[in-house]
């Protein structure tokens, strides 16, 4: 967890005349936290593939960023709260290599899937999953990142690397896992 909740352009949080700094503070994060704890939540679950570690990894996300608000407000919010997620399911993903224990097989049927709703179930496509969990982590965080919306700039912004090598993750993400969700191997004709 370290490093994860830093970020350039902090900014003190102004203190309402009515109000401590405190309680102000709280009540941006508040505000802050019920608009992106879906999004949140349903990005995590594409990154690292299993249903409950994303539910962990969204409490441990907010957690983490609700103890550095207090140090300041960062200069674009959600980018950030993708940030401290993206950080936080890398590190996850390297712990779950270090400590593989299981043949991929017998780790495959456990996402959890059979807890989610009927609609997100659906989203949830094996096909689309399988494809997702080819990917390198970078790769698939570009790729999740452009999905919910975010340009080259801000992906490069959110993964910590220069925009030149988002937009090359992110030609190479969409061109893998086209050609993994279409069945066959990236260069594969």
């Amino acid at each position: 967890m370290h490093g994860d909740t830093r970020s350039a352009g902090l900014r003190r949080a102004p203190a309402s005349e009515d109000r401590p700094a405190g309680a102000t503070a709280h009540a941006a994060f508040t505000t802050l936290m019920v608009a992106h704890e879906a999004t949140i939540a349903r990005y995590l679950r594409h990154l690292v593939g299993d249903a409950e570690a994303a539910r962990d990894l969204t409490q441990e996300t907010f957690l983490s960023a609700y103890r550095a608000w207090a140090a300041g407000v960062p200069a674009n919010p959600g980018g950030w709260l993708y940030r401290v997620a993206t950080n936080h399911a890398f590190a996850y993903l390297r712990r779950r290599r270090l400590i593989a224990w299981l043949p991929l097989g017998a780790r495959a049927g456990s996402s959890g899937a059979a807890h989610d709703p009927p609609d997100e179930r659906v989203a949830g496509d094996a096909a689309v999953a399988a494809a997702l969990a080819a990917l390198p982590p970078r790769q698939r965080a570009c790729l999740l990142l452009s999905i919910e919306g975010f340009d080259g700039p801000a992906i490069a912004a959110q993964l910590g690397i220069a925009p030149a090598a988002a937009r090359m993750n992110l030609a190479r993400a969409r061109e893998a896992f086209r050609a993994r969700y279409d069945g066959h191997a990236p260069g594969e004709v």
